[in-house]
Formats: structure tokens, C-alpha cells, sequence
């Protein structure tokens, strides 16, 4: 009976510390808030990716994903192509149609 009892106490107090400690937060300490109303929001987003590697869409339809060198009021420029790893690329702002960037871990 009184081991009954110390598993029932254990399990109680179990439950109440996994209570407690909630679950995981969704967003990142380190996600980055953008800013989508601004009139200059592809380079903001470029701008917070400096050495990092993202994905640029262009409006073409073209991908081209590399790590962000710099960013500039009218282009940014991309090193580390994937694929082409000996190349750079600039490219105009107004041909950016999206910019895929990873930003969470698992």
C-alpha cells in the first residue's frame, strides 16, 4: 500500500514539472522580424543575411543561392554559388522576387 502510494506521488509530481515547463517556444530568440509593409523589404531581409547562405528567386524564375556579401541601395552581391563556386553574382533589387533564407533549425 505505501509503495502505491510513492508512485502515485512521483507520477503527480511528475506531471506537474512537465506542467510547468510549458512547451517549446515557436518562434526563435534568433528569428529576425521583417518588416513586409516597408517599400524596401527584399534588401532589409538581405541586409540581416550578411554572410549567410540564402536562396534568391529571381523574377525570371531562376534560382540562385549563395552566401550574401553585400548589400547595396540597388544590387546584392552573392559569393560561393552553389554549383558554381568559383563565381560571384550581382544582382539588381528590382529582379529579386524572393529570398529564401533558413532561419530555425530543427
Amino acid at each position: 500500500m505505501q509503495e502505491k502510494i510513492s508512485r502515485t506521488i512521483c507520477a503527480c509530481a511528475l506531471l506537474v514539472g512537465l506542467g510547468f515547463a510549458g512547451p517549446a517556444p515557436a518562434v526563435s530568440v534568433d528569428e529576425a522580424i521583417v518588416d513586409i509593409d516597408s517599400s524596401n523589404v527584399m534588401k532589409s531581409l538581405l541586409e540581416q543575411h550578411v554572410g549567410k547562405r540564402v536562396k534568391v528567386k529571381l523574377c525570371s524564375g531562376q534560382d540562385v543561392e549563395g552566401k550574401v556579401a553585400k548589400v547595396g541601395s540597388h544590387a546584392v552581391q552573392l559569393t560561393e554559388l552553389v554549383g558554381m563556386e568559383l563565381f560571384d553574382a550581382t544582382i539588381k533589387l528590382n529582379d529579386v522576387a524572393a529570398v529564401i533564407a533558413k532561419v530555425r533549425g530543427k
